[in-house]
């Protein structure tokens, strides 16, 4: 039975990248093909897909199906006919509202390509820059609006040491599944080396062992259907091959797929270009029941190796490649070093008689895996119902599998603190974090990825870090309505002077935030009203560490709270405790030092500030930064120890780390030296 699992249908040839690998000549990418299917026509493919029942799952792409006008349309039109609708993207595109639209629309997922944990080389591969920030922001969206996602990589020589990090950001990132594209040189793609047969064989290896190890991300080589043979050279049981009832995850081309190319014609694969048949001619299922290359790839006659060995069944080869490389579909695959055993051939999985009962629920949820899925499920829920010693699956059992496969998938809390995914920094903020002293990095990395997880961002970029560098000044920054004046002061009345000094610094702060957040350049007394009503601006302290800022001296002790209370929130600290305050402090002095270190001094001193005021425009002329330097500078004189300098206010350790820091600064050469 030649049911069809999966339908790619190429919207449309633009494209508002040009990659270096794909099967199709993006030369209309800025106004497409002036045959592109329209509205109308797509959905009466849909329609005729979905006139056989609802078993297929169709993926929408291109070129990039984000520029195509009517993409939720379809979308919609597919999902009302109870076809699992996904969308297979660059990512580029995916912006917040889009992601929105398209989940109301009824996408089922989306498929979004990331080819290195390196910005630069994905941006090369993808032929524009900036391309890998903005498809990382688009898996933040999906992850944010809650749209299952995957992430696509297609592998290469120059990027096939990444399996393993590649791995593990699909799973930090919260995507469902990762699959690994094996490129055949076609289209643009038609230049490029391709990767090596023996490196092929050691990232499948590789895949293979990583899915045995994973219980919560899916692991896939697509358009490599030596990943079954592999699998079953490791486990005979694995449950990624036809042996144990998987469908997929070897090729499926005119098997169980096709594509439709965005003017209407059918083909196997993007990888076997020839059409048979055209939508715009002759009904969709009259071209997949009769192609004679669908039938021959159904029942083939494989020649060489390929017709000798036994995984003849369960792999058979990619019959793409021999045709790329001026052979026959039905030539050995010339990319599979593995050389056949002669043993007897390997057979797929058969349709078993159970002595399993189903339960109608478990039946009707059954029914909603992915075909090409559902008879491995089957098994493995009967499986799992005999180990309970039962002989009836419930709805409870394949519940029991799913959580197995995706323990975050019951739409739990995104995880965090020790269990919270890493987060990347693109290639800005990762230079500004090398600039910074290497003994505090730990600590600005923490306070920004802290920020970013709490805001439900992917990565750390120099947006982010300007914001933080912008908050931490501690003066006011926007206009107050004497109205909003006026309710602070009414919110704090019966606060205590000593309480109402450090608690008026935070709920200031706290009202400039509203008023950014609603884009106003001045604070109202709605904004005000918010803080109080939320209560945004308190973080407890422990009692002694409250006393210890107490004992500051009065012109920075304000200062002090509201960096500390700005730090706390950022790292969603309950009480500031004793160290925190002294992470915080030195985190601060540590900053001074990384701009001491950028005036090309060597040593701390207090010309720091006069050099300052000569650089940096908003100290020029500035007589409160003036007067608070003049504070510190006379405290420090008058409070300092023996031998530190007139530092006296930190422990010893640390100052020395601030010396040892200057000290290795290395003066700037001058034009012309060597």
């Amino acid at each position: 039975m030649n049911d069809l699992y999966l339908l790619a249908v190429n919207l449309t040839r633009r494209c508002n990248l040009v990659c270096a690998h794909c099967y199709m000549d993006a030369g209309t990418r800025e106004q497409g093909g002036k045959d592109e299917l329209t509205t109308l026509e797509t959905q009466d493919l849909l329609d005729q897909v979905a006139s056989r029942g609802d078993e297929t799952m169709v993926v929408l792409t291109g070129g990039e199906p984000l520029m195509r006008r009517d993409l939720e349309a379809l979308v919609a039109h597919g999902n009302a006919k109870g076809l699992s609708m996904v969308v297979g993207s660059n990512g580029v595109m995916l912006t917040e509202e889009r992601v929105k639209s398209l989940k109301a629309a009824g996408a089922m997922g989306l498929g979004i390509s990331l080819d290195s944990l390196d910005p630069d080389r994905h941006d090369r591969f993808r032929g524009c820059p900036g391309s890998w920030e903005k498809t990382l922001a688009g898996m933040d969206a999906c992850r944010h609006h809650e749209l299952p996602f995957q992430v696509h990589f297609s592998v290469t020589n120059d990027n096939a040491g990444e399996i393993a990090s590649m791995i593990q950001f699909a799973r930090d990132v919260g995507a469902r599944v990762l699959n690994v594209f094996f490129l055949i040189c076609t289209g643009r793609g038609e230049s490029m080396s391709d990767i090596a047969p023996e490196r092929y064989e050691q990232v499948l290896q590789e895949l293979v062992m990583a899915q045995e190890q994973s219980t919560d991300l899916i692991i896939r080589a697509r358009c490599a259907p030596h990943f079954k043979r592999v699998a079953y050279q490791r486990n005979p049981a694995s449950p990624l091959t036809r042996a144990e009832g998987y469908e997929g995850g070897g090729c499926l081309a005119g098997i169980h797929y096709c594509r439709v190319t965005p003017e209407g014609g059918i083909t196997a694969c993007p990888y076997l270009p020839e059409e048979q048949g055209s939508i715009r001619t002759r009904p969709f299922w009259d071209i997949w029941n009769q192609s004679p290359v669908f039938a021959q790839l159904r029942d083939p006659e494989l020649g060489g190796k390929c017709g000798e060995c036994e995984f003849r069944v369960l792999c058979g080869g990619c019959r793409a490649r021999p045709k790329a490389l001026g052979g026959g579909l039905m030539d050995a695959d010339p990319w599979c070093v593995y050389e056949p055993g002669g043993g007897a051939e390997i057979q797929p999985l058969a349709a078993l008689q159970s002595e399993i009962e189903w339960l109608p629920e478990a039946e009707q949820r059954l029914s909603r895996v992915p075909a090409f899925l559902r008879k491995m499920v089957k098994k493995r829920a009967e499986d799992h119902a005999r180990e309970q010693g039962q002989n009836v699956v419930t709805p409870e059992h394949l519940s029991t599998l799913a959580a197995r496969r995706f323990p975050g998938a019951s739409g739990g809390p995104v995880r965090s603190g020790k269990d919270a995914p890493p987060i990347v920094w693109t290639q800005g903020a990762a230079g500004y974090l090398e600039e910074i002293p290497a003994f505090m990095r730990d600590g600005v990395k923490e306070v920004a990825e802290s920020v970013a997880r709490e805001e439900g961002h992917l990565e750390v970029n120099m947006k982010l870090i300007g914001r933080l560098e912008e908050d931490d000044t501690g003066e006011r920054k926007r206009s107050w309505d004497p109205e909003a004046e006026r309710a602070l002061e009414q919110a704090l009345a019966d606060r205590p002077p000593q309480v109402r000094m450090f608690v008026l610094p935070t709920m200031e702060a706290a009202a400039e935030r509203e008023a950014k957040r609603r884009k106003s350049a001045t604070v109202s007394v709605e904004d005000v009203q918010c803080v109080v009503d939320t209560q945004s601006a308190g973080v407890e302290w422990d009692p002694q560490t409250l006393r210890r800022v107490e004992s500051a001296p009065e012109f920075i002790r304000a200062g002090i709270k509201k960096a500390a209370e700005f730090n706390a929130r950022r790292e969603g600290l309950a009480v500031i405790t004793d160290d925190d305050l002294t992470r915080f402090r030195n985190r601060a002095m540590m900053r001074a030092v990384r701009r001491m270190k950028g005036f090309g001094m060597r040593e701390l001193s207090f010309d720091a500030f006069e050099i300052a005021r000569e650089r940096v425009p908003r100290l020029k002329d500035n007589a409160q930064a003036a007067r608070r330097f003049s504070n510190i500078k006379s405290y420090v004189s008058e409070h300092q120890q023996p031998g530190d300098g007139g530092l006296g206010l930190m422990d010893r350790e640390f100052i020395d780390k601030m010396k040892a820091e200057l000290k290795a600064n290395k003066p700037k050469k001058k034009r012309g030296s060597v």
